[in-house]
């Protein structure tokens, strides 16, 4: 069992890393980060100079906070990018049917495509963190909120592969895997601003619960919560399986 997720697992993530896709994706991801994050350390210094009698300013919420939406704003939208080649173009290169003729079973195919894609988009995720730890080294900070935010970060970007991964999996079309992965991205994202907008305490408290951002604040604090690992790991779970159920129904075709 394991020896086949791992086999997938890497032959998929040598793939994608050195794919002109992901060598763009993370070129263009580097430049919108520095773009954005370099002016914002200047301000920070201005705010933090006048801030200095009255005690100065927290670095974490001022500036590492933002940058961090940021990064999550930008891999709502690369993830999707590197995850629609995982199965949609396999079909369309005809590629699909000799890999369900291999010797390994659907969870095993569902498992190792999304740990490459996963490894893919922490690749990602340690570019973004380069620029807050590079800071961070100068500064008199401590790096728990800084450590938990990535952890965090780390399992939304799981939750984006995997929902990428399921998209992938319904369609050999790689515009079509892109548009319903974002769409389930931003659906999950922005559960909670919908949930304001009932008036039954029941569906807001479900749709806040299952809201990304309601389980992704805590780790931006610098605490970690049991609840939101498991709620991050079961959704992760939800659209791996889903893309086995969909791999294995095509075994029977």
């Amino acid at each position: 069992m394991i020896r086949g997720v791992l086999t997938v697992a890497w032959k998929d993530f040598r793939v994608l890393v050195t794919s002109p896709m992901f060598l763009m994706v993370a070129g263009l991801c580097a430049c919108i980060w520095s773009y954005n994050y370099l002016p914002q350390i200047f301000q920070f210094e201005r705010i933090s100079a006048r801030a200095f009698q009255q005690g100065g300013i927290n670095i974490h919420q001022t500036l590492f906070a933002s940058h961090i939406a940021r990064a999550n704003i930008i891999l709502i939208f690369a993830i999707p990018a590197l995850t629609m080649r995982l199965l949609a173009e396999e079909k369309k290169l005809r590629t699909y049917d000799l890999l369900l003729t291999v010797p390994i079973t659907a969870a095993q195919i569902a498992v190792g495509k999304f740990l490459a894609a996963f490894g893919t988009g922490l690749v990602l995720l340690g570019i973004s963190a380069l620029y807050p730890l590079g800071t961070a080294i100068f500064t008199d900070y401590s790096m728990g909120p800084l450590i938990s935010s990535y952890l965090g970060m780390a399992m939304v970007t799981g939750i984006y592969v995997a929902v990428g991964l399921f998209a992938s999996s319904v369609t050999e079309s790689v515009v079509l895997a892109v548009v319903m992965a974002l769409i389930l991205n931003l659906a999950l994202w922005f559960l909670g601003q919908a949930a304001e907008m009932s008036d039954q305490p029941l569906i807001t408290a479900i749709m806040e619960h299952i809201s990304v951002p309601q389980q992704f604040v805590a780790f931006l604090k610098g605490s970690l919560k049991l609840s939101s690992v498991v709620f991050f790991a079961s959704t992760m779970a939800f659209f791996v399986f889903l893309t086995e159920r969909v791999v294995e129904s095509s075994r029977w075709r």
